[in-house]
C-alpha cells in the first residue's frame, strides 16, 4: 500500500491494533486480502506525470467505473470465473446479493426487532410489523417527531412464548401478549397522524395497565 505502511495506515485511518491484527491474519504486501475483519488493507495509488496523456486518465476512470461503481450483478457478469487465480475464487460469491438481516418495527416509532433467519409473511406484510402503537390519553399515537426517546424502546419478540418483551435502558422489562384477541381486551379507536394511515380511523386493543404504567 503506497510502498509506505505508515502513509497507508494514516490514509485508511487504521489504528496500530488494526495493523497488528492484519499482519497476524497473514496479510503481506501484494497479497489478495483486500479486507480483514471488514477493514481495508490497502489502497490503489495513481500517479500522474509530465508524460501522462488524457487517454491514460480515461483508462483509470473507466476502470473505477467498471470495477467499483457498476452494480454487483453487472460486475459479476464480466468476470471469467474459470480464469481467476485460486486466491480470488471467493470474489464472485462476494458480489452475489445476500440477505443479512430483516428489521421489523412491531411498535410504531419504537426500535427495531432484528431477524437473521426466516420470518412469516401475512397479507399486510411481515408478521407483527407495525402491529402496535403507543397512544396518549386522547388516543393520539405518539411518534418520534415529538418523543424522540421512543426509539430507545426495544421490542424482543418470542414466538414460542407468544410474548413481546419491551426493554429500555435502566428499566426492568415488561411483556406484552402477542395474542391480540386475548380475553378481556378493550378496543381503542384512535386517529393516527403522520403515518401511513394518516387521517384513517384505526381500531386496536388495550394491552393493559401493566404495560401502560411501564410506559
Amino acid at each position: 500500500c503506497f510502498c509506505n505502511p505508515g502513509a497507508c495506515q494514516w490514509f485508511l485511518g487504521l489504528s496500530n491494533t488494526d495493523i497488528l491484527k492484519q499482519y497476524e491474519s497473514g496479510h503481506i504486501c501484494s497479497d489478495y486480502n483486500d479486507l480483514i475483519d471488514g477493514l481495508p488493507t490497502g489502497a490503489v495509488r495513481v500517479s500522474f506525470g509530465y508524460m501522462t496523456r488524457k487517454a491514460d486518465v480515461d483508462k483509470v476512470i473507466n476502470m473505477i467505473e467498471e470495477c467499483y461503481l457498476k452494480a454487483p450483478a453487472e460486475r459479476l457478469s464480466r468476470i471469467d470465473i474459470a480464469k481467476l487465480p485460486k486466491a480470488l475464487m471467493h470474489i464472485p460469491d462476494k458480489l452475489k446479493p445476500k440477505l443479512k438481516e430483516i428489521c421489523i418495527y412491531p411498535i410504531k416509532s419504537c426500535g427495531a426487532f432484528k431477524i437473521v433467519d426466516s420470518w412469516p409473511l401475512t397479507s399486510t406484510g411481515f408478521l407483527y410489523d407495525r402491529g402496535w402503537m403507543i397512544v396518549d390519553a386522547s388516543g393520539m399515537a405518539l411518534t418520534q417527531k415529538h418523543h424522540s426517546r421512543l426509539c430507545l424502546i426495544r421490542p424482543i419478540i418470542n414466538r414460542q412464548r407468544e410474548t413481546m418483551e419491551l426493554t429500555f435502558t435502566g428499566m426492568k422489562s415488561v411483556d406484552v401478549s402477542l395474542e391480540n384477541t386475548s380475553k378481556g381486551t378493550n378496543v381503542v379507536n384512535a386517529s393516527v397522524c403522520q403515518s401511513k394511515v394518516c387521517d384513517d380511523l384505526v381500531s386496536g386493543y388495550d394491552c393493559g395497565d401493566t404495560v401502560a404504567q411501564w410506559l
